[in-house]
């Protein structure tokens, strides 16, 4: 009887130029049970995702608080408008909502930033509490502790070189009279010590499917000739693809056929990324692949601008389509385990016209506007991008399961909408009062397809919970501990 063939886990192929492509979970990674082990003994990798909005629940003084949180809890849950997309994207089974979370703040405990809360201010005090359960501070450190993310990383990565990645959609701050100071950043390796995102998706894909930048200086040279030319990096690879396939189950040719083809199409995409060329912006250092930066959008908020592609605008929607896309192969291909994707920075300023009609940028959407309804259009285009996410996940076979069976994909809004200490004024959406998240995945134990009442608890502990679901072995994150009621059985 003929022995059948084996593949390690992390099996990849090679090829010219030192280009490298990982390669799915198939048949032939696994154990003779056929379940979820593969042939080296190792479990398929449990995958943790971060995601961040850059906006609030509401629109300053409108009466309807907002048009995320469902009115009915348990499974089969409304969908309102900001929401809408995870059930055009059939993912609503997948998807948990959280809502009634809370993050506590100074003005209520005397004046004293309680542990895990923020002092009264807002927009960067929030962001340590929200990320990584610390308490926020006024001495100019963003984030005061390691984000959950990072902790994730620590405890399972799969890849040394690759702990996580990280990667930012809004492409730059859009406002010149001031720096992000830290709304750029969500993930932090610990006290006021940020990662940088990756805001290039020429870059992301090349560092990952282009020989993660071969040492030998020839090499790279090599592999950047080749591409400049326009040639695959699936051409690269192209002898090692073909003496493969005779070994493979006709299963896992098809798993492999479609890695392929969806690597194929990312690959197209990143090139259809076409930049125009302006007076105030230049073509990026890698010409014909990412969108132009968009310039400076700090008038009054109500379209002096244009609402061009200058002001405020990058094509974030195709850069969007593209990291999900890319980093969804860098799981399937077993690159890393462990995400960051922050579709807006805190305080975004990037402009929302091109993307949903509001004529304002998305800071002042929740201002200016004074329509909830707006607001949650805005909000409304970052579901539609996660959810896809979700979907693509859902949709990817491996092992007799999908990759979202293994995973925990996270989806974290930057405020709620209620009482603003700082403001002293109610209906605002510089609140932590009334904030609420999204999870999918089944990994661990978590319970998908439910709106979840959060109880006033603070956001971190089901943070903790999808954590502790993905195989770390904690309780805590920063000064918050205990998990979220119901979300993981």
């Amino acid at each position: 009887m003929k022995k059948k063939f084996r593949l390690n886990r992390r099996a990849f192929l090679a090829g010219l130029g030192g280009t490298v492509i990982g390669l799915p979970i198939m048949e032939a990674m696994l154990d003779q049970h056929g379940e979820v082990f593969a042939a080296d003994g190792e479990e398929i990798p449990k995958r943790y995702i971060i995601a961040f909005g850059g906006h609030s629940l509401g629109a300053e003084g409108d009466e309807i608080r907002d048009m995320f949180t469902p009115n009915n809890l348990g499974a089969n849950y409304d969908l309102k408008r900001a929401l809408e997309p995870i059930g055009e994207a059939g993912v609503q089974e997948h998807v948990s909502v959280i809502s009634n979370l809370e993050i506590d703040w100074a003005k209520r405990n005397g004046g004293s930033t309680p542990p895990g809360g923020r002092h009264d201010g807002f927009h960067l005090a929030s962001l340590s509490p929200l990320l990584s359960g610390v308490r926020s501070s006024t001495d100019g450190r963003t984030v005061r502790g390691i984000t959950s993310d990072q902790v994730v990383a620590n405890a399972i990565a799969i890849n040394a070189n690759r702990k996580s990645l990280h990667y930012r959609v809004q492409a730059s701050w859009y406002l010149d009279v001031s720096a992000p100071y830290g709304r750029d950043a969500i993930s932090y390796k610990g006290d006021g010590d940020p990662i940088d995102a990756v805001v290039s998706p020429s870059q992301a894909f090349s560092s990952l499917f282009s020989g993660f930048m071969p040492p030998d200086p020839a090499d790279a040279a090599q592999v950047d000739f080749l591409l400049r030319g326009r040639k695959s990096v699936l051409d690269m690879v192209r002898k090692r693809y073909e003496a493969l396939l005779p070994n493979l189950s006709g299963y896992d040719k098809q798993i492999l056929e479609r890695h392929f083809d969806e690597i194929r199409a990312i690959e197209l995409r990143v090139q259809d990324i076409a930049p125009q060329m302006t007076e105030i912006c230049q073509v990026p250092s890698n010409p014909g692949m990412d969108p132009d930066i968009g310039g400076n959008n700090s008038g009054n908020g109500q379209g002096d601008e244009g609402y061009n592609q200058n002001a405020g605008y990058s094509d974030e929607e195709s850069r969007a389509r593209v990291f999900t896309d890319i980093l969804h192969m860098a799981m399937a291909c077993q690159i890393t385990n462990v995400a960051s994707l922050q579709y807006t920075m805190a305080q975004s300023h990037m402009n929302m016209y091109s993307l949903t009609g509001v004529p304002w940028d998305l800071h002042e959407v929740g201002h200016a506007s004074g329509d909830t309804t707006k607001v949650s259009e805005c909000i409304a285009w970052h579901t539609k991008h996660w959810a896809r996410l979700v979907q693509k996940f859902a949709d990817t076979e491996e092992a007799g399961k999908s990759m979202l069976d293994n995973s925990a994909i996270i989806y974290l809004c930057e405020g709620g909408k209620g009482y603003d200490p700082e403001g002293d004024r109610n209906q605002s959406t510089h609140s932590t009062e009334n904030m609420a998240m999204l999870v999918a995945g089944h990994v661990g134990g978590l319970n998908a397809g439910q709106h979840i009442d959060g109880k006033k608890n603070h956001p971190v502990k089901a943070l903790i919970s999808c954590m502790k679901a993905v195989g770390v072995e904690t309780d805590e994150l920063g000064e918050v501990s205990g998990e979220l009621p119901d979300l993981r059985s």
